[in-house]
């Protein structure tokens, strides 16, 4: 059996560089598969817009959602990422193998934009590159 090693830039320095990415950024943060903050979280100077009681309760939720939806992947493959739209944030999750990344954004932060921040997310996790984004 095969064993493929992938190279995996250090969470914390990720989470830097996703802020980096755009100042509608609000939060970048990896959770592992229990839902506990592992890197990152709020860019400095924002404010979350929930109540700090409320934290745990939304890192249930979102890890029950991906857990579920995993259930699919043998049909359907895995998840690439998650996009919710609300009126005053946008969530966004991209799994990270045993991980999975949590950024949310302004709401101004387009579905178009996705892709790029995506492909920018998985290139500097699994190269340490940061790529270049077209201007």
């Amino acid at each position: 059996m095969a064993f493929v090693s992938i190279m995996t830039y250090p969470l914390d320095k990720l989470c830097v560089q996703i802020f980096k990415y755009d100042r509608r950024i609000r939060h970048a943060s990896v959770l592992d598969d229990t839902g506990r903050i592992i890197a990152g979280g709020m860019r400095k100077g924002i404010s979350s817009l929930e109540p700090a009681s409320e934290d745990l309760r939304l890192m249930a939720n979102l890890t029950i959602q991906i857990g579920t939806d995993k259930t699919w992947d043998r049909y359907f493959g895995t998840i690439q990422y998650t996009f919710v739209k609300r009126e005053k944030v946008n969530m966004l999750t991209f799994n990270l193998g045993p991980n999975f990344m949590l950024i949310s954004t302004e709401p101004d932060f387009d579905l178009h934009q996705v892709a790029s921040l995506r492909e920018t997310v998985m290139t500097i996790y699994t190269t340490g590159v940061l790529p270049e984004r077209p201007r």
